[in-house]
């Protein structure tokens, strides 16, 4: 047995014939019999609605301080350029852009014509106004490093120009206003490192001319719950350079990936599915330097196959 558990298929397979079925399959308790005299039952709360009412965008970087700033800060012009276009209007359909709301931290503070700082930044954060069904994106693209190798996540130090936060002192101020989704992408290094490594990019290759609208909405608007990821596995540094297509003109691999299968045309429907697709691509555009990770994605898809239950309740350190 103890070969056949080295095999990741035979794992899953293992696990759940191991466990009863009612943790496998969730079946519909029979309705309990009322008597005559029962108070009516109380209505069910109204389902969330398909999409989210607005797309909040929170833009991190470390993008004024030379070195790799250059890179990251093509980063999150791509990033918020590719959205517009997502939002915008086109032919076959009227697009909401007042749904697409960004606080763009990227840039200086007007208010000091200088670079955020870690109260500031907080302090910018923690002002929104984020409806209940409202799903929020925080991308950062910098410098960064694990501190606790035990708690990957959360120590997760991201290093802009003004200040550097932990992943948890970013999306804790997030959750407390409970919005329908968070969204947390990184592109930034898992390590303890100063520098990137130093490298020319590669021509810029345009793909397709237009982003996959359907692809960014399913994967933006459509969460529920928490979906966290960066570039890197813990230990791995994340390049700031590109190989192969880069058409929304990003800067580093893991954005360049990303944006990328932003104009494939292939549509992803949740985050389970584009997750396994943007690790692989990541490896691609770095040159197998090194892979996206996720920390966690609970995009509120409910496994469909019960061969997979068990290694989707305990998400796996892809």
């Amino acid at each position: 047995m103890s070969k056949l558990l080295k095999r990741k298929g035979i794992l899953a397979f293992v696990v759940a014939i191991s466990l009863p079925a009612s943790v496998l399959w969730a079946q519909e308790p029979a309705e309990p019999e009322t008597p005559n005299n029962a108070p009516p039952a109380v209505a069910p709360s109204a389902p969330l609605a398909k999409e989210a009412d607005k797309l909040h965008v929170i833009l991190l970087v470390f993008g004024h301080k030379g070195g790799i700033s250059a890179a990251c800060l093509k980063d999150c012009k791509a990033i918020k350029a590719v959205l517009e276009s997502a939002f915008a209007d086109n032919d076959e359909e009227k697009a909401d852009p007042q749904r697409l709301v960004f606080h763009d931290l990227s840039m200086k503070n007007p208010d000091t014509g200088k670079v955020y700082t870690s109260a500031e930044t907080l302090e910018a954060i923690k002002n929104l106004e984020i409806g209940p069904n409202d799903n929020v994106l925080v991308f950062q693209s910098g410098h960064g490093e694990i501190r606790d190798s035990n708690n990957p996540e959360l120590s997760h130090l991201l290093q802009m120009d003004g200040c550097s936060l932990t992943r948890a002192q970013i999306q804790q101020p997030i959750l407390a206003m409970k919005p329908r989704a968070l969204l947390f992408l990184t592109d930034c290094c898992s390590a303890i490192v100063h520098k990137r490594p130093s490298k020319k990019s590669v021509s810029d290759q345009v793909g397709l001319t237009t982003p996959n609208r359907a692809t960014i909405r399913n994967l933006m608007m459509r969460p529920v719950g928490m979906v966290s990821i960066t570039a890197a596995e813990d230990g791995k540094l994340a390049v700031a350079t590109f190989n192969g297509p880069n058409p929304a003109k990003a800067g580093s691999a893991f954005t360049v990936a990303l944006l990328r299968l932003w104009y494939s045309e292939t549509v992803y429907n949740n985050w389970w599915e584009f997750f396994p697709v943007l690790r692989s691509e990541t490896g691609a555009a770095s040159r197998n330097a090194h892979l996206a990770r996720a920390f966690r994605i609970n995009d509120g898809v409910l496994p469909t196959d019960p061969m997979i239950v068990m290694p989707r309740l305990v998400l796996p350190a892809w």
